[in-house]
């Protein structure tokens, strides 16, 4: 049973790993999907598994995005890393619901060293931006964005919370300022266009 478990979880490392290689490429989406239905169909306790599945099909798939991510957090309920990222992923597709008892869970287990503590309060902004409370959700935004300015996706949020409020130019002023420092420049650089093509 031991070097079955062992197997086990040596195929479970290299399925993950190479999910995440195929995601993050991004080049050929349908073989990431490809790859990651039938790693999970092997390994379907795995919410990590689940999460770059709900991530590839958001893409092409997008009404099979919410079942992946509340697996995912069911999972997993004791990892405020699963709750955080299924959340993000939930309020993406409107799962107001969904977002607030990923973020609830998230911040009842999350430890004062939580590595993804700015992706906590950047999803509670986008919920209480959901939740029309726009002061609390402009101050999460920006401090998430804050702690860890080369992470382009809470640059993105902030700059989306802003445009959709008709700050347009604000929003822009997000946008350049993160192009400056962040790591990953693409969703950036396509909000930008986006933006100024909205009214003012």
């Amino acid at each position: 049973m031991k070097l079955k478990s062992r197997k086990q979880k040596r195929e479970l490392a290299a399925a993950i790993a190479r999910g995440r290689e195929l995601s993050k490429l991004g080049r050929d989406p349908e073989q990431a999907l490809e790859f990651l239905e039938e790693a999970v169909r092997k390994f379907p306790r795995s919410p990590e598994l689940r999460l770059l599945k709900a991530a590839v099909l958001l893409s092409l798939q997008p009404d099979d995005v919410i079942a992946e991510a509340v697996k995912a957090a069911e999972l997993s309920p004791q990892d405020p890393g699963t709750q955080v990222r299924a959340g993000h992923l939930l309020i993406g597709k409107g799962d107001l619901e969904g977002a607030r008892s990923c973020a609830a869970r998230a911040s009842e287990v999350a430890q004062p060293d939580f590595v993804l503590k700015s992706g906590l309060r950047s999803l509670k902004g986008r919920i209480a931006a959901h939740e029309g409370k726009d002061d609390l959700a402009e101050e999460c935004l920006r401090l998430a964005m804050n702690e860890d300015p080369t992470y382009s996706n809470f640059a993105v949020n902030l700059a989306m919370f802003l445009a959709a409020r008709y700050r347009q130019e604000e929003a822009l002023e997000v946008i350049d300022a993160a192009l400056q420092i962040a790591t990953d420049k693409n969703d950036l650089e396509q909000l930008r266009k986006r933006i100024t093509t909205l009214p003012s």
